[in-house]
């Protein structure tokens, strides 16, 4: 057979984690039965890029942007025996003015957030889910609440407790089984925090790409914290719809404003480097537009009731 691999989730950044593309390429089937597989986007278009706010003229083509990605999977594909050297030693001679090993280092920690994010809140298709945004097409649910996120599911076989699953164990005294929501919320905020140190420690000088890659591993980092804020304080929320404790929402709030924050920062470094775009599975998608409704989970976690979730009414 041949596979289908598609990339429903990172449109718009430069990503580059070595580690798991070799992962994902040792657990395609084996050659007794793949031929091979082709890689696409659905929603997307792998043509000349259209959001960006310095453009190239002719417009650059997708796979020149992001080249990085794509010689990653095309290489490890062929051999995933490939040691991280010679990537390093490949963005050394694109951009000598900077520590390649750095420059690395910060690719990988950045882009290691949207697929722990997707693996914690795990909506299967395109249509259901676009990390980038904490969105889904309308009439999927449109953005992602923090109501969302306490009822939502986890990736089948990701070893990750959902939300709730974590909530009812803790009220109920038991042992939690498997990595916690604010474990996944941890690990969000530690490779945010690596990858925005390194960012801030490298200089791009009059490199145009490189300045703009160095944005996207930052915008990449922002949106990290944002989701690791929104996943403590949607546990908070669970633990206080099972408890009615004043104090668990109050910690969600704090969180969930901490979220907005986090939202803020991201949204102006994303803006700055791209435009608003209307994707196809997904509809229009305005990271400053979305501020309102991510304000809105504040006020979700403020007026939300004790035993709304079911089976939990007193």
């Amino acid at each position: 057979m041949w596979m289908t691999v598609r990339n429903d989730d990172i449109y718009s950044y430069r990503w580059g984690d070595p580690d798991y593309a070799r992962a994902f390429l040792r657990n395609l089937p084996g050659p007794d039965q793949l031929a091979g597989y082709y890689m696409g986007p659905d929603g997307y278009i792998w043509g000349r890029e259209f959001i960006d706010k310095e453009p190239e003229t002719p417009r650059q083509l997708v796979m020149k942007k992001q080249w990085f990605s794509f010689m990653l999977w095309g290489r490890l594909s062929y051999d995933p025996t490939l040691p991280d050297s010679l990537f390093r030693q490949t963005l050394a001679a694109r951009y000598p003015e900077i520590d390649a090993a750095r420059l690395l280092s910060a690719s990988v920690e950045a882009s290691k957030i949207i697929p722990l994010a997707t693996r914690f809140y795990w909506r299967d298709i395109d249509v259901k889910w676009f990390p980038e945004a904490c969105i889904a097409h309308p009439k999927q649910g449109g953005f992602q609440t923090v109501e969302a996120f306490v009822r939502g599911a986890t990736m089948e076989a990701s070893g990750i407790m959902n939300i709730r699953e974590y909530a009812d164990a803790l009220l109920a005294g038991e042992t939690t089984a498997g990595v916690t929501p604010p474990q996944v919320a941890e690990e969000l905020h530690a490779h945010a925090k690596a990858a925005i140190d390194i960012v801030s420690s490298l200089d791009s000088g009059s490199n145009k790409e490189l300045r703009l890659t160095l944005g996207d591993y930052r915008a990449m980092a922002l949106l990290g914290h944002y989701y690791a804020e929104k996943i403590l304080g949607a546990t908070d929320l669970a633990l206080f719809d099972g408890t009615a404790e004043e104090s668990k929402r109050q910690s969600a709030v704090q969180h969930l404003e901490s979220a907005l924050e986090w939202w803020k920062q991201y949204a102006a470094v994303a803006t700055s480097q791209y435009a608003p775009q209307i994707l196809t599975r997904i509809g229009n998608c305005d990271l400053n537009a979305l501020v309102s409704n991510v304000e809105d989970d504040v006020r979700i976690a403020r007026e939300w009731q004790s035993g709304t979730l079911e089976g939990r009414q007193q």
